[in-house]
C-alpha cells in the first residue's frame, strides 16, 4: 500500500451491483412456462378424450381405428407430459447457477447480448 492508498475505502471504486438480467429473463420464462404448460396439458387431455377410447369418451371419432389412435395418443401424451415437466426444473437449475447480482457494466453487456436472442 502506498501513501496515497491510506484511508481509501477498498470498495469505493467498485461498481454498484444490480439484478442479473439473465436471472430476470429466466424468471419471466419460468412464469410464462407455468401458464403455457398448464394450457398445453389441458389441450392434450381434451384431444385424447375426444377421440376413441373406451367408447364413452370418443366425441369426434369412434371405432376400432379411433381406439387404436386413442391408445397411441394417450401413450404419446404421457411421454410428452413427462418431458414437459422437465422444463421448469431445468430453468430453476439455470437460475441457481447464475449470480443474483452483477456489476452495472456487466448488466449492460448482458442486456446488449440479449437483444440478439
Amino acid at each position: 500500500m502506498g501513501a496515497d492508498d491510506k484511508g481509501k475505502d477498498k470498495g469505493a471504486d467498485e461498481e454498484p451491483q444490480v439484478d442479473n438480467p439473465y436471472v430476470t429473463r429466466l424468471e419471466t420464462l419460468k412464469t410464462n412456462l407455468v401458464d403455457e404448460l398448464k394450457e398445453l396439458k389441458k389441450c392434450l387431455k381434451t384431444a385424447t378424450q375426444d377421440v376413441g377410447g373406451d367408447g364413452k369418451t370418443g366425441k369426434s371419432w369412434v371405432g376400432k381405428t379411433a381406439n387404436k389412435w386413442h391408445d397411441e395418443v394417450q401413450g404419446n401424451r404421457g411421454r410428452m407430459i413427462r418431458e414437459l415437466d422437465k422444463l421448469i426444473p431445468a430453468v430453476d437449475a439455470q437460475i441457481k447457477e447464475l449470480p443474483p447480482k452483477v456489476s452495472a457494466s456487466t448488466a449492460r453487456m448482458m442486456n446488449k447480448d440479449m437483444q440478439y436472442m
